[in-house]
Formats: structure tokens, C-alpha cells, sequence
């Protein structure tokens, strides 16, 4: 739980009072950029994180995250232990201060499309802020707030799909194509599976030679967990952190129609509640029951519904 704050006339004033400072990751787990990037996988599949800060004489100078796996790992030639994190890091390096408010840091992962932002303060290493990050804050707010868009509203409704048959080399240049975090693995529409950049990463460390000839049906996860369209985002963000989701693909009726991302859920309730700043909650009420749901088990499916 994050420190509670002083009482809010509505969660944008809530929201505004919080810093960077205040949510950030403080224990950074980084590597150097000459560190072999099969031992920089292990420390990312060991400590279960997205991302690893690159340091230079103890300086940030890149971070390594999953979409790098994704859209900069040669798999033509096969792996090579000589591969460096040096080799397929993010150089470009995003910094903030640790007094920025989590508005403007929501605008600055938005804007340039990162979900991760490092905090550096008289040129020292203070921490981390990941998009996961500003989605607790959320989850922890208690001021009043309007009614919240759908998952209908905002989810992806092109999803991209493959096929169990298909190869690995398929999925990742679609994924890297796209610059997306995950494919799901369908048969005539019938969902069998999900592939993830987590996956990558993971399978990337096991057996890196193994990766080029693979087919989908030996990577896949299943089974998968999904959401219908009728829950609202702040419902969607409470499932996603509970149960450490990043993506739900969104069944309705028996019809695979979109996806839903924590990137999703971020931008749109930052940009909803910095929107609707001026709200006045008319009255108090009781804890929303509609936050309550049913998970069923549909072939390969785990459906989250509201009951």
C-alpha cells in the first residue's frame, strides 16, 4: 500500500498529490552493458521483472527490456554466447526526477511509448518507475471519481492472430512488426494458446538455438486467461494487478473481438481522470457491487465474466 494521503474531494486532486518519489522502485536491479546477455535473461526470468537498467561505470546509459528480445534479437545465425546486453539494449535512454507528479510521467511514457522510466537525480541512480507502477497507485485510490470507460471503449479490436503450426520466426517478426507484447494462438478462431515477450525472454535463456525452429504449439501458454467487454477499467486494473496479467484477450459470446493492455488501462484512466479534475460526486455511495465476477473454464479459455 502506498502512504494515504490527506482526504480528496475527487481522485484527480488524489492522483496530483503523489510524486515519483513516492511510488518508484528504489532497489534497481541493473547489469552492465558488457554483461552476456544470456546471464541478463536469467536475472530477468530469476527476479520475474520486464526490465534491467544498463549501468557504464555505475551510470545509467540504456535499459534492456523485453520488447528489445522482441524487435532486436538476431535469430538468422542462431545465438551466440558472444552477444552482449550492449548488443540489442535500448540506448536511448528516458530520465525523470524524483518530484515529477505521475501525471506527467504517464504523458512522458505515453508520448514516447515507454513503460518504464528511470529516476535520476544530480546524476545518481534513484530508482525505477514502470507503468505497472502508476496502475497500483490507481488501484489504491479511494476519492470519488465518475463512471469509468469500458473495456469496450478502449480495448484493440484488430488482434493479431497465428497458428499453432505456425513458426516462431512468424510470431516474432509479426510482434516485432507491430511493436506489440504478445500474439494469440488461434485455430479457426478457436483460441489454443498466448505468446508473450515474456516468453521469449524465458525461452531465450532455456535454449537459445532451440528458438529458430520452434513451432507455436511448443511455446504457447495455455490456458488463457480472458475478459468480457462489459467491465470498466478501474475493475480491469484490480484483476490485471491481482493476478500479475498484462494483456487480456476479450471474448464476447464465444467471439474472440479485441484486447486489452495494462498500456490500455494506463493511458486512458490518467487522460479520463485528468479530464473529469472538476468532478463533484453528488452523494456517497456504497462500494460499487459490480466489481464482483465469475471465472469460468471454456476449453481453453478461463473467462473472466461480471456476475
Amino acid at each position: 500500500m502506498f502512504r494515504r494521503k490527506k482526504s480528496f474531494s475527487n481522485c484527480y486532486y488524489e492522483l496530483k498529490s503523489f510524486r515519483v518519489k513516492d511510488i518508484m522502485v528504489r532497489d534497481v536491479i541493473y547489469v552492465h552493458r558488457e554483461d552476456r546477455l544470456i546471464d541478463a535473461a536469467h536475472t530477468m526470468i530469476g527476479a520475474h521483472v520486464s526490465c534491467l537498467v544498463v549501468l557504464k561505470d555505475y551510470k545509467p546509459v540504456g535499459i534492456l527490456t523485453e520488447r528489445d528480445f522482441v524487435k532486436k534479437l538476431g535469430m538468422s545465425k542462431g545465438y551466440s554466447e558472444k552477444m552482449l546486453v550492449n548488443d540489442i539494449m535500448t540506448q536511448k535512454l528516458f530520465t525523470v526526477k524524483p518530484g515529477l507528479d505521475l501525471f506527467e510521467a504517464q504523458k512522458i511514457m505515453r508520448s514516447h511509448k515507454f513503460r518504464k522510466l528511470v529516476v535520476v537525480e544530480d546524476e545518481e541512480l534513484r530508482g525505477i518507475i514502470t507503468q505497472t507502477d502508476l496502475c497500483r497507485v490507481l488501484d489504491e485510490l479511494r476519492s470519488p471519481h465518475p463512471k469509468p470507460p469500458l473495456v469496450r471503449d478502449v480495448m484493440t479490436k484488430k488482434v493479431l492472430v497465428v497458428g499453432e503450426d505456425d513458426k516462431f520466426l512468424k510470431a516474432k517478426k509479426i510482434m516485432a512488426l507491430k511493436d506489440i507484447g504478445s500474439v494469440v494462438v488461434a485455430d479457426k478462431k478457436q483460441i489454443k494458446g498466448v505468446f508473450t515477450e515474456f516468453d521469449i525472454v524465458s525461452e531465450f535463456f532455456l535454449n537459445p538455438n532451440r528458438l529458430r525452429n520452434s513451432y507455436m504449439k511448443d511455446l504457447m501458454s495455455s490456458p488463457v486467461v480472458c475478459i468480457t467487454p462489459a467491465f470498466d477499467l478501474f475493475q480491469v486494473n484490480k484483476i490485471m494487478l491481482e493476478h500479475n496479467f498484462r494483456r487480456l484477450p476479450v471474448i464476447s459470446g464465444d467471439e474472440l473481438v479485441g484486447v486489452i493492455t495494462q498500456t490500455d488501462v494506463a493511458r486512458n484512466l490518467y487522460l479520463f481522470i485528468e479530464k473529469n479534475k472538476d468532478f463533484v460526486a453528488k452523494k456517497k455511495t456504497e462500494k460499487d457491487k459490480e466489481d464482483r465476477y465469475v471465472v469460468k473454464k471454456k476449453g481453453n479459455i478461463m473467462l473472466y465474466e461480471k456476475a
